[in-house]
């Protein structure tokens, strides 16, 4: 029963000290194998990397609305595919989905980043926060 395992693995992260960033690790770190492979490709655009994200979040559940162009700053979700979860422990089913979309956003090479999600604004939507990427340079630093 998978709700009955989610419901167990959730509990026991919330109870961590540091739950939010442990969470938003594992998501990162799923991620990437859930992006086309990126290594022999160039790095997107925004406004593609943005589509590829919207795309993939489409194929997970989360019915996002489409993006609105370059000037892109959020991307809306109508739809969490773990709600009743989300409603108990949103501190970790909020902080996997932030770490999924940076991850799959890292995994692309995108010059562009989800910086926060901002979890149930309306009884049936979330909204990613997007920011320009950390450059690479600085991440090495």
């Amino acid at each position: 029963n998978y709700r009955l395992l989610a419901s167990i693995l959730t509990g026991y992260l919330a109870g961590s000290p540091d739950a939010a960033g442990i969470d938003a690790a594992l998501g990162r770190s799923t991620s990437p194998a859930l992006v086309a492979s990126s290594a022999q490709r160039r790095a997107p655009s925004k406004t593609r990397a943005v589509t590829e994200l919207v795309e993939l979040l489409a194929e997970l559940g989360f019915e996002p609305e489409p993006a609105h162009g370059p000037c892109t700053r959020e991307i809306r979700l109508r739809h969490c595919p773990f709600q009743n979860l989300a409603e108990q422990h949103g501190e970790v089913i909020c902080s996997v989905h932030l770490g999924l979309m940076q991850g799959a956003l890292t995994a692309m090479r995108a010059p562009v980043t989800v910086d926060r999600l901002d979890p149930f604004v309306e009884p049936d939507l979330c909204v990613a926060r997007l920011a320009p990427a950390p450059s690479r340079h600085t991440e090495s630093s």
